[in-house]
């Protein structure tokens, strides 16, 4: 069968689901003073704050990247060639973050990480599910879909439920969540992720992801 015809029948067969972090309306962000608190500073920085993001992109993607821009741009790894950009959405148009960016919403560098998770929590607002022996993948096409992948306690129960995890990310906007997969599921998946990812324009990662007590590790090619 061919690669196209594969890739059509799998496309063909996905359940949509929602993947994202849940949380309560009750729930305060990270740093975040209450209402009784609150003063204009503390106001403008929430505001600040709230714009905080992250996206999930391959090594190739800061490496194309202007040096100076590269540089200033506040980064970590996340697992093998992916890495984790922390970015400012300033009302849908997203850019890299500075230090000043820190600054302005009163996050320190090593509170960045939680900070983010949770306001992407707010944005991809609905939880995580996966179906046994199949693929899923989101309906939203959302700029952030592959920022899912930072959710680590999402992730992390959702394994507790379902059992063995294994993600394709090879763009930013797309991930296929497959649970307790068979090598067929996984050879499918694989062919997908290969046509997807060399034309990508924000790449991710190439490879299949398999969840672990400690994070994301890279699985072998089926």
């Amino acid at each position: 069968m061919s690669c196209p015809r594969i890739v059509s029948i799998l496309y063909s067969t996905l359940a949509l689901v929602g993947c994202s972090a849940h949380q309560t309306s009750g729930a305060q962000p990270p740093g975040q003073a209450t209402n009784a608190q609150a003063s204009p500073e503390s106001m403008h920085q929430a505001a600040a704050r709230a714009r905080l993001r992250a996206v999930v992109r391959d090594q190739s993607f800061l490496e194309h990247l202007p040096q100076a821009l590269r540089a200033s741009s506040l980064t970590e790894p996340l697992s093998g060639r992916m890495m984790i950009v922390y970015v400012v959405d300033d009302g849908g148009a997203a850019r890299h973050a500075q230090e000043s960016d820190l600054v302005e919403s009163g996050v320190t560098r090593e509170a960045l990480r939680a900070v983010v998770e949770w306001n992407l929590g707010q944005l991809l607002a609905e939880p995580l599910s996966c179906t046994s022996h199949a693929v899923s993948e989101p309906a939203h096409h959302n700029y952030y879909e592959s920022s899912r992948l930072l959710l680590d306690k999402q992730w992390a129960d959702l394994a507790a439920r379902a059992g063995t995890l294994v993600v394709a990310a090879p763009t930013n906007d797309t991930l296929f969540v497959a649970c307790n997969p068979t090598p067929d599921v996984l050879k499918k998946l694989a062919v997908v992720v290969q046509n997807s990812y060399p034309q990508a324009p924000r790449p991710v990662s190439s490879s299949l992801l398999t969840w672990v007590s400690d994070g994301w590790h890279e699985l072998p090619p089926p």
